[in-house]
């Protein structure tokens, strides 16, 4: 188009110019040295544009020569770039298909003429981690941060998912503290470090992480809080006995007051509590927690909680049995509770109607020891026998209670 016009351009100044010589032929004369060219005015003019024509075509043909090399490698490059990325797309489509070796076939193939390395060798890791192949996967990555070493940070992300993956929890936790490193407030580093910690059962290093993972708002609030639910309880079930109260008040301390309602928590420090003879803090905290949630495990734990006086414990759980009706839980706390008070046959009433309602492995032990006592050994063994096996998972033989089992359990 931009040729057509030119020529264009030259036929019309032909004509101006001819039409202006038909009036005026002109005369010209050229004379160097001792020679001297004479010709008409329009000879002159078309003489001039073929010069100039002819020096325009030769210098035209200077440049394309002369930068033929560099138009050639400019071609072939459009060409690769073009192969590479139709096989990168091809890649793409396989990895979300499933096609994970014919993937990482196509992401490869051209991989090094990409414009985009750092999301072919990404993808072709994913697709190398989907057969198992870890070396491969590893090498891509490290391919990705050599042509993209700005990317560093998307490169052990990326890393860290895999490796959790595929369990390879060890690896996955030398990645992620390389990027805690590197940007200590990265919230998506931050989450999957958390769900590692997780994963490995570090509920110590996951406690730790907690506030930051609220500075940073990483996870909604609700999800936050049940994480720290579910590592509080964990620490709660794991403290050892040397310093077990003082850590137990400690994590209960800290937790945020809104949490200290959580059931899940109240239960499992009620349990600590009690596992570390701190029997009358656990039947305060255990008491104002029924108050405002009723829950059957507590009830169960307030069994073994002891208040100042026996046996207003007893009469306050004689009188939820009068509110609330019978139940399994609250039949054995209430026995639990008469042994405490030395009241045997009403506890035995309790704990035999308790299995007769539930049979819970708890009632049975608790029954067991008490017969024991009682100086019925071949009851006690056979009441032991049925809590281990239903402990197990097996199965019993209906249950008859004694004489002395209650039928309206009253206060």
């Amino acid at each position: 188009m931009k040729y057509a016009f030119y020529l264009l351009l030259a036929l019309l100044t032909a004509v101006i110019v001819a039409g202006a010589l038909n009036v005026d032929n002109g005369y010209a004369l050229l004379a160097w040295h001792h020679t001297s060219v004479e010709m008409s005015l329009g000879t002159l003019a078309a003489l001039i544009l073929l010069v100039f024509f002819s020096l325009y075509l030769l210098t035209t043909l200077v440049v394309k020569l002369w930068t033929f090399p560099q138009r050639l490698r400019a071609a072939m490059e459009r060409r690769r770039e073009l192969r590479a990325r139709r096989s990168s797309i091809r890649g793409l489509i396989d990895l979300a298909e499933g096609r994970w070796s014919d993937s990482e076939r196509h992401l490869m193939r051209h991989a090094a003429d990409s414009k985009v390395p750092l999301i072919t060798f990404i993808a072709a890791a994913r697709a190398a981690q989907m057969q198992g192949a870890h070396e491969r996967r590893d090498q891509y990555l490290r391919r990705a941060y050599e042509q993209v070493p700005a990317a560093h940070l998307a490169v052990l992300l990326t890393q860290a998912e895999l490796q959790i993956a595929h369990r390879q929890y060890e690896q996955a936790l030398a990645t992620l503290r390389h990027l805690q490193e590197l940007d200590p407030k990265h919230a998506y580093g931050l989450k999957l470090l958390s769900n590692l910690y997780k994963k490995l059962g570090d509920w110590a290093a996951l406690r730790a992480l907690m506030p930051k993972l609220r500075e940073l708002h990483v996870m909604p609030r609700a999800q936050i809080d049940r994480l720290e639910v579910r590592t509080v309880c964990a620490l709660l079930e794991k403290l050892e006995p040397k310093s077990g109260s003082a850590q137990a008040s400690i994590l209960w301390n800290d937790m945020p007051r809104r949490l200290r309602s959580d059931m899940g928590v109240v239960r499992a420090y009620v349990q600590a509590l009690v596992k570390f003879g701190e029997f009358k803090t656990a039947e305060s905290i255990a008491r104002d927690a029924l108050k405002s949630d009723w829950d059957e495990e507590l009830v169960v734990l307030y069994g073994q909680t002891r208040a100042d006086d026996p046996v207003r414990q007893l009469a306050r759980v004689e009188d939820w049995l009068t509110q609330r009706g019978e139940s399994a839980a609250l039949l054995l706390t209430a026995g639990r509770l008469c042994v405490v008070a030395k009241l045997w046959g009403k506890a035995r009433s309790y704990l035999e109607s308790s299995i007769v309602l539930g049979g819970r492995p708890e009632a049975y032990e608790e029954l067991g020891k008490l017969l024991k006592s009682l100086g019925e050994p071949e009851h006690a063994m056979q009441a032991f026998s049925d809590g281990l096996a239903l402990s197990l998972g097996g199965t019993i033989k209906t249950f008859k209670p004694g004489k002395h089992r209650l039928r309206r359990m009253r206060a």
